[in-house]
């Protein structure tokens, strides 16, 4: 209880003190307000109880883990713990917003979504791609990034941007970049539409192939390798009609259109790709804001204000619509600036609430009245052994290889179901067998368990490293009796971190 008061008075404070603290954003907490303000009065209507707020240690993992993609180190979480500023959750959230390991982690994420994990030497120009966006996420606005990406241009290793046109799982084709930009950028499924009518919304065969029409012009792999030498450029000549594939078949005469039927200017000058990222990251595009907006919500709230997240139309209506189209204006208004809007929804009380269930768990989730549990990714969860264990010691590969091998293996493909859990035994044995594990879990043990330290030092120590909270009474006195039955601190402390490791409370984030 004293919490919640201790966050509602320093909410308090920053509102009154005219923003003359270096760690707000007037703007940002004002943001945070109404969004809990319009959560709150659909709670209400339907007689919700919303949770209370977290703890500062559940807090400090979620926030690490929804920022950085990593929980936060033992030092890290003994330096939150320790701190009394009744500001430090704003404070903390402003530092890891300004920290280079945010873009870092926001370019893993969307590198993930632009490059098919089966791609032809996927790792390498993964990488190469994801240095790139962690750069760009960390010094430019959405509506700046995608414009680069939408009209890149050259060479791979001179211009990164043109890798997601070219690496799917096959050579990237002009219908491949059609699925690609309005899911991603504009958070529609236009791909149900390439061969016939949508079934079930108004998408039409036609404006799936108007929107394709943009991406003919460019001299791609579906056409020729020549790419690879001589890189992407556009082709002004070529249209879909030239491109003689079977699927355009009725259609190769149609010219680009944007979505909703909307033709580009007259000048031809202007390659089709500059005039579609012009109409896209538009202050006026009815999906461009939203889809951004959706998704980063989701991210961090583990479903979207619309589900699923890249399906957006009129049939499958946001849970708040109010919130959804506020945030859109918002983040319009603050030129398209993701840490913005990220700062202003994880300053929010509703962001802020504990996942403990309530009086109603399923419809307490459905309407933000309190956190859900969310899946750790494949690189959350690499990244977390890594930070508790070390990397792992290879032999005859890089370490790029074992954190790519073991995403791929904890990944599913195309799920954004974020809470749903469906690792089963063969995912529990690939982290127990993991080449971190056999040795580093010995080495963690031996350095914990140092001379003269007592059990519970040695238990507050473990639970703080992995867990990111200080051990139950309970859970002491269990480990206490360990250390009484074993006669050994060494041997029950890898057997404590062993089982840590391997609890559900690691593997997700809550």
């Amino acid at each position: 209880m004293w919490r919640n008061l201790h966050f509602l008075l320093s909410a308090l404070v920053i509102l009154t003190t005219n923003a003359t603290s270096p760690c707000t954003e007037p703007d940002a907490v004002k943001l945070a307000l109404e969004i809990d303000s319009l959560i709150d009065a659909k709670l209400k209507s339907q007689n919700i109880t919303k949770a209370s707020l977290t703890d500062d240690a559940e807090f400090v993992r979620r926030l690490y883990l929804d920022l950085h993609g990593v929980i936060p180190t033992y030092e890290e979480t003994v330096r939150f713990l320790a701190d009394k500023n009744p500001e430090r959750r704003t404070k903390l959230i402003s530092e890891l917003l300004a920290d280079k390991r945010y873009g870092e982690y926001l370019g893993d994420i969307w590198q993930g979504y632009l490059i098919s994990p089966l791609a032809d030497d996927r790792r390498k120009r993964a990488d190469m791609l994801r240095k790139w966006l962690a750069e760009k996420f960390n010094q430019k606005s959405w509506n700046q990034i995608v414009t680069e990406l939408v009209t890149a241009t050259g060479k791979i290793e001179q211009n990164p941007a043109v890798i997601y046109l070219v690496e799917g799982r096959n050579l990237r084709t002009v219908q491949d970049l059609t699925d690609l930009a309005s899911r991603y950028f504009l958070g529609v499924r236009l791909s149900c539409a390439q061969c016939h009518d949508h079934p079930f919304v108004a998408w039409k065969q036609q404006e799936f192939w108007g929107m394709a029409a943009f991406f003919s012009q460019i001299q791609t792999p579906g056409k020729s390798k020549v790419v690879y030498q001589v890189g992407v450029r556009d082709n002004q000549e070529i249209t879909l009609e030239s491109l003689k594939d079977g699927t355009t078949d009725g259609f190769m005469s149609i010219q680009p259109t944007f979505l909703g039927g909307e033709a580009p200017g007259s000048d031809s000058s202007i390659p089709n790709r500059v005039a579609l990222a012009k109409w896209m990251t538009s202050e006026k595009n009815p999906y461009f804001a939203k889809a951004m907006v959706n998704r980063t919500w989701w991210r961090l709230f583990g479903r979207g204000i619309v589900n699923p997240v890249d399906d957006m139309h009129p049939a499958n209506a946001p849970s708040h619509p109010e919130l959804l189209d506020f945030l859109a204006n918002r983040f319009v208004e603050s030129g398209f600036d993701h840490k913005f809007i990220t700062k202003a929804m994880v300053l929010s009380e509703a962001y802020q609430r504990t996942s403990k269930p309530g009086n109603d768990p399923e419809k307490q989730v459905a309407i933000f009245g309190r956190m859900p549990v969310k899946v750790l990714a494949g690189g959350q969860l690499y990244d977390s052994l890594v930070t508790i264990l070390g990397e792992p010691v290879r032999k005859g590969g890089p370490q790029s290889d074992a954190r790519s091998e073991f995403i791929q293996f904890f990944t599913d493909d195309g799920d954004p179901n974020v809470t749903a859990y469906r690792r089963g035994i063969p995912h529990l044995l690939r982290q127990m067998n993991s080449e971190q594990f056999a040795r580093n879990i010995s080495s963690l043990s031996l350095v914990t368990a140092g001379q003269g330290r007592s059990a519970d030092e040695v238990a507050g120590e473990l639970f703080l490293k992995v867990l990111s909270r200080k051990p139950s009474a309970v859970e002491l006195n269990i480990f206490r009796d360990s250390v009484t039955r074993s006669c050994s601190l060494e041997a029950s402390t890898r057997e404590l971190a062993w089982a840590l490791l391997m609890t559900s409370e690691f593997s997700l984030n809550h």
